[in-house]
C-alpha cells in the first residue's frame, strides 16, 4: 500500500529503540544472547564436531549488535571468544592454545570484527532513515494544513492531526475509507470524476481552481476548503497527496469586505444624491451668487460635520446632544440643552444635523440669536405611546424680534418640514415670543439600534430633498 508504512512504527522497532535508550538493558541482552549461544553449542555437542566451536556465537553477536548497538556488540564478541576458548577449543576447560587453535581463534575474532563493522554500518543507516522518517512524521503532524494521502482507488492511506481536527474524525476512522467520505454527498460524483482525471494525468495543481470547494465534517456540517494536489508513488504504485486548508476565515473576511464595499458604495451614492438636492434647491431659491455660496457652504459644512462625527463615533451610534453642540458650538452660552442624549442612526444623524443647522441659521438671521437678549431652549424627551416609545424634539426661541411665517417656501422649509415628516410629525409655531419647532418621531425610527432604518431611511431622505 502506498505510504502506509509511515502511519505507525512496527512494534519490534519501538522495542529496539526502547532497549537502546537504556544501556544496562542493551548489555544484558548481549550477555543473555551469548549465554544462549553457549548453551546451544553445549547441547549440540558432538553433532557438529569440535572443528566448529564458534558456530552458535555468530548469530548472537550479530543480534546483540543489531539490538544494542556497537559496544554491546563488542561485549558479545569478548564473551563469545572467552566462552568458546575455555569450553569448546581443545583442551576443554582450559585457556591453553596450540598453534592451530590460536589461528582458529584469531580467524573467529577477525570475522566477528567484520560482522560487527557491517552491522554497525547498517545500524547507522537504519537510524538515519528512521530519523528522516520521524522528521517527516513530525512535519506531517505539526503541519497547520490537513494532509491526506489517497491511492488510485480513492482509499485513504494517511492522515495527519490537522485533518482529524478539520473533519472531526480520528485517524483510525479514516484509514482505508474512501476519500468521498470527506466530501458533501451532493458533490461526491463530481469529485470522483475529477479524481479519475487527476489519476490519468497526475501533476501538481490546485483542485477546482476558480471554484468554491466544500468539505464535510463527521457531524455533517460543511465548510469551505482549498485543496492542493501532488502526485506521489511508492513501490511502483501511484497515489496523490492532498493538502487541505480551511478557508472559512478568509471567506468571512471577503464577505465582510464585500459588505463594506457595498455599504461604502451605497453611502457614497446617497451622499452625492443629497448634495445634488441641496445644491439644486439652494441655487433655485437664492437670489444672488453670494447667497448661493453662503447658504450652500453652511449646509454642506453641517453635513460634513455630521459625517465626521459619525466616523469618529462608536457602534452604539451618535448622540443627538453631540450633534447639537457641534452645530451651535459658538453660541453655547445662549443655548440650553436637555434630554438629548439619545443615540441616533447614521441617517437620523444626517437629518438632525441639517435640521439643527437650518434652525440655527434662521435664528441668527431672523430669530432669537439675532438679538443680544435672545436665547434658545432645546429639549428632548422620550414618551411611551401605545406600547411603543416616541422621541419628541423641541426647539423654542425666546427674547428675539417678533417672527412671522416666511413669505415663500425655501430650502429651509424642505429640510424642516417635508424631509422631517419622513420621520414623524412636525409642527412649527411662529409665536410672538419666538419660533417653536417640534418634531415627534417613533424612537425606533431614529435610534442607532434600529437596523431596519439603516437601509431605508437614506433613500427617503434623498427623495424628500429632491426638487
Amino acid at each position: 500500500m502506498p505510504l502506509s508504512g509511515t502511519v505507525a512504527k512496527p512494534r519490534i522497532v519501538e522495542l529496539v529503540q526502547a532497549i537502546r535508550r537504556h544501556p544496562d538493558a542493551a548489555y544484558a541482552v548481549a550477555i543473555g544472547l551469548v549465554a544462549l549461544a553457549t548453551l546451544t553449542r553445549w547441547a549440540m555437542g558432538d553433532y557438529v564436531g569440535g572443528e566448529i566451536p564458534f558456530i552458535t556465537f555468530f548469530p548472537a553477536i550479530i543480534i546483540a549488535t543489531l539490538i544494542g548497538g556497537l559496544w554491546p556488540g563488542v561485549c558479545a564478541i569478548i564473551l563469545s571468544v572467552l566462552s568458546a576458548w575455555y569450553l569448546f577449543i581443545p583442551p576443554a576447560f582450559s585457556f591453553e592454545l596450540g598453534s592451530r587453535e590460536l589461528i582458529q581463534l584469531l580467524w573467529f575474532i577477525l570475522f566477528c570484527g567484520i560482522n560487527l563493522a557491517v552491522v554497525a554500518a547498517v545500524n547507522a543507516l537504519v537510524d538515519r532513515v528512521m530519523a528522516q522518517e520521524q522528521d517527516m512524521r513530525t512535519l506531517l503532524e505539526c503541519a497547520p494544513a490537513g494532509i491526506v494521502v489517497v491511492d488510485e482507488e480513492g482509499s485513504i492511506k494517511l492522515v495527519n492531526a490537522s485533518t482529524e481536527k478539520l473533519f472531526g474524525y480520528k485517524q483510525s476512522e479514516l484509514l482505508e475509507k474512501n476519500i468521498e467520505t470527506l466530501v458533501p454527498a451532493r458533490l461526491a460524483d463530481m469529485h470522483k470524476a475529477e479524481r479519475k482525471m487527476f489519476v490519468q494525468k497526475p501533476q501538481a495543481r490546485r483542485m477546482g481552481a476558480g471554484r468554491d470547494l466544500t468539505g464535510r465534517r463527521k457531524d455533517g456540517s460543511e465548510f469551505p476548503v482549498e485543496i492542493d494536489l501532488n502526485p506521489v508513488s511508492h513501490d511502483g504504485r501511484s497515489a496523490f497527496l492532498a493538502t487541505i486548508m480551511d478557508v472559512s476565515e478568509r471567506k468571512r473576511a471577503q464577505q465582510s469586505q464585500q459588505r463594506l464595499f457595498s455599504e461604502l458604495d451605497y453611502k457614497t451614492r446617497n451622499l452625492f444624491a443629497v448634495f445634488e438636492a441641496i445644491a439644486g434647491l439652494t441655487a433655485d431659491q437664492s437670489e444672488t451668487v453670494a447667497d448661493v455660496k453662503y447658504a450652500l457652504n453652511g449646509r454642506l459644512q453641517a453635513l460634513a460635520r455630521a459625517y465626521a462625527m459619525l466616523a469618529r463615533g462608536t457602534p452604539e451610534g451618535l448622540s443627538l446632544a453631540t450633534i447639537i453642540n457641534q452645530q451651535v458650538a459658538t453660541l453655547l452660552e445662549r443655548v440650553r440643552i436637555s434630554g438629548c442624549d439619545v443615540s441616533l442612526s447614521p441617517q437620523a444623524a444626517h437629518q438632525f444635523a441639517l435640521i439643527i443647522h437650518e434652525l440655527a441659521t434662521n435664528a441668527l438671521k431672523y430669530g432669537a440669536l439675532s438679538s443680544l437678549q435672545g436665547s434658545i431652549a432645546i429639549e428632548g424627551r422620550i414618551e411611551p405611546l401605545n406600547g411603543d416609545s416616541r422621541f419628541i424634539f423641541r426647539w423654542k426661541e425666546h427674547g428675539g424680534p417678533p417672527v412671522s411665517p416666511p413669505a415663500r417656501r425655501g430650502f429651509g422649509s424642505v429640510i424642516l418640514l417635508e424631509s422631517a415628516r419622513e420621520f414623524g410629525r412636525v409642527a412649527m409655531d411662529y409665536a410672538q415670543e419666538g419660533l417653536i419647532y417640534e418634531l415627534d418621531v417613533p424612537l425606533g425610527a431614529i435610534a442607532a439600534s434600529a437596523r431596519s432604518q439603516t437601509t431605508s431611511a437614506p433613500a427617503r431622505a434623498s427623495s424628500a430633498l429632491a426638487p
